[in-house]
């Protein structure tokens, strides 16, 4: 998905009231894969249709719970099954612009974006790495606003390696492509998404220290987590905040458009126990053995607050 530097900056601008918020969030939806084969990608998984309306469905009731402008999706095979998604089931929801990276995934999950706004987009590449991020541009009352869509090398092999490549990809975004297209003017930026790392991980480390902002720290550590996973070889659950959502400091500091809030999201269907070892956890109700949930992962949404 490349395009010229010249039709990425051709969008038209979109009106939002002034003193209303822009809200955008992040899900990984968690293998939300159509009932075709595709040879270019033989270790996707399939839904077969049953299946894969009952995914679909559950996927449109959280997208409508969140109610964001713009949202974010991690693991979504193909553009094909992203408009199945906002057509049956979030046809209501203003969702008018969709966009997908198709990368080289060996399982065919990609980065996608759906939006009330229209936008343009373009891939930023990360060496070493097969899957791309997802760059946006908007442009919010004559205000531009760029949205990065993530999802880091997952822990599989470990892949602190990529994982650091993607947050450097990042950063030259911040730095240096998005200013040369915007000729030097500081604009507001949101980086969000899966990064399969902590807070304290290096390359989210790595990211503040560049002087990008960790949104989700503004709450307390306790309620920053977006993903258990059983450690049964450290015999214990841990409570990962995989899902981020940074800022640039213009966000934090701008005139037009300005950062207000940002959360992690459990909706009330989504929200299950698991017992482990005797004891009980909130646990996301996701796919395990036949059973079709809604995702591994909880949500992440950011609040803009529009002030001209």
């Amino acid at each position: 998905m490349r395009i010229s530097l010249l039709l990425f900056l051709m969008i038209c601008s979109s009106t939002v009231r002034a003193d209303d918020t822009l809200r955008i969030a992040f899900w990984n939806v968690e293998n939300l894969f159509d009932s075709h084969r595709n040879l270019a990608t033989p270790n996707e998984d399939l839904f077969v249709p049953s299946t894969l309306n009952t995914k679909l469905r559950k996927d449109g009731e959280i997208i409508r719970e969140l109610n964001a402008d713009i949202v974010g999706l991690m693991e979504v095979e193909n553009h094909h099954i992203l408009k199945r998604l906002v057509k049956e089931r979030l046809a209501d929801m203003g969702y008018q612009y969709t966009a997908l990276i198709d990368g080289e995934d060996e399982r065919g999950i990609d980065c996608a974006l759906i939006s009330r706004h229209p936008f343009t987009c373009t891939t930023i590449e990360v060496p070493g790495f097969y899957r791309s991020l997802l760059l946006a541009r908007f442009v919010i009352n004559g205000e531009p606003l760029y949205v990065i869509v993530n999802h880091w090398k997952s822990r599989f092999n470990d892949g602190s390696e990529q994982r650091m490549s993607c947050a450097n990809s990042v950063l030259k975004a911040v730095n240096e492509l998005i200013p040369a297209m915007e000729h030097g003017r500081l604009v507001p930026i949101v980086i969000g998404g899966d990064l399969n790392d902590n807070d304290w991980n290096e390359s989210v480390v790595h990211l503040e220290q560049q002087g990008l902002v960790n949104t989700l720290k503004s709450l307390p550590e306790e309620q920053r987590w977006t993903l258990p996973y059983d450690n049964r070889d450290a015999g214990k659950v841990e409570f990962d905040s995989f899902d981020h959502v940074f800022i640039n400091s213009t966000l934090k500091d701008g005139s037009a458009i300005r950062w207000a809030s940002s959360q992690v999201i459990r909706p009330a269907r989504m929200v299950t126990s698991r017992a482990i070892n005797g004891e009980s956890y909130m646990w996301p109700d996701d796919d395990h053995d036949d059973h079709i949930g809604y995702s591994d992962h909880f949500p992440v949404v950011t609040e803009l607050k529009i002030t001209k």
